[in-house]
């Protein structure tokens, strides 16, 4: 009994503690673009990295739901990130849809291409199933490179409309929200039943379908929700830009987020932001260094990656988790 007590006693502390570095992150958040702003320019492109930060954090933990508690590994999640850009791009050039709506009809979209690729890939398992997701993810990449006068091709489309609303701190502010507001939902459904359900597919394939779980129904609808909020990043980062490109659709977009999956540990909800976060702000360090630096980015983060294998298999919060267990003892 006094051992369940001090069990008990030790995961409520931790999750206080959890709590208080929650709440503080989130105050240095919401303040720092208003500190950046004090340092004119420089302090402007700051905030401007600050918000791909958080947008491209929220790509790679929506990635997360499908590799990390979905144990599948997807080379084509940057299809619905595309989808997402685009849609915004196309409503508000062409269009001429408000940036709310179009935000609303990005992760829309996203998720109804996701459920169309989605019901042929989960029908596969393993490397099938990474083939099979890069497969579309590379169709849907040609269609937008070739259809010149829909997508703009390889040109992409420019000069989105910019709310005049929205200064730098403003959109920084709104990503931020929209980040958190998306980043709570996806925590509720990984602490779900239907989260438990598909961390158990993960876990052991052969049994989840011995008790009569319908594991492809669970991972397509998965693979769906992880597709919305990458439309929702997608839609984000276009308006960031102003502008879509085929690039949003690449492979190697999906690459970014599965390695800052790996970085920060895929096997922890907040491990990918954390991972995005650092390999975003590694990179435009040595861009600020010397512009020179930016071609060896590649062996920069192979580096990294070979150090994650070796030393931190399950990420930096992995580590963090292992060392802070080891101080206690």
């Amino acid at each position: 009994m006094e051992i369940m007590g001090s069990h008990s006693m030790e995961n409520s502390q931790a999750g206080y503690r959890r709590k208080v570095v929650a709440v503080v992150v989130i105050a240095a958040l919401a303040v720092l673009p208003f500190i950046l702003a004090q340092f004119g320019k420089t302090g402007e492109f700051w905030i401007w990295v600050t918000t791909e930060m958080i947008i491209m954090a929220l790509y790679a933990t929506s990635l997360n739901l499908v590799l990390g508690f979905g144990g599948m590994v997807s080379f084509g999640h940057a299809a619905f990130f595309g989808v997402g850009a685009y849609t915004v791009a196309l409503l508000m050039k062409k269009a001429g849809v408000s940036l709310v709506l179009a935000l609303i009809a990005a992760p829309c979209l996203a998720g109804i291409a996701a459920a169309i690729i989605g019901w042929f890939c989960v029908r596969l398992i393993g490397l099938y199933f990474a083939i099979l997701t890069l497969a579309f993810g590379q169709l849907l990449y040609m269609i937008a490179f070739q259809w010149y006068t829909f997508t703009g091709g390889d040109d992409g489309i420019h000069g989105i409309p910019k709310p005049e609303f929205l200064d730098p701190t403003n959109y920084y502010i709104l990503c931020l929200i929209i980040f958190l507001i998306c980043f709570l939902i996806m925590r509720m459904i990984v602490n779900s039943s239907f989260g438990l359900t598909i961390r158990l597919t993960r876990e052991n394939l052969d049994r989840a379908k011995f008790i009569g779980i319908n594991v492809r129904r669970y991972q397509l609808i998965n693979f769906i929700i992880a597709g919305v909020f990458a439309g929702v990043a997608g839609g984000l980062f276009t308006e960031l830009n102003r502008f879509a490109q085929t690039e949003f659709l690449h492979w190697s977009r999906s690459g970014d987020a599965i390695f800052a999956c790996l970085v920060g540990g895929m096997y922890s909800f907040v491990g990918p932001a954390i991972g995005s976060t650092i390999l975003i702000f590694l990179h435009i360090i040595l861009q600020q260094i010397h512009q020179a630096l930016v071609e060896v980015w590649a062996i920069v983060l192979g580096i990294i990656l070979l150090g994650v294998v070796l030393f931190a298999p399950e990420g930096l919060v992995g580590l963090y988790l292992k060392l802070t267990r080891k101080s206690e003892t």
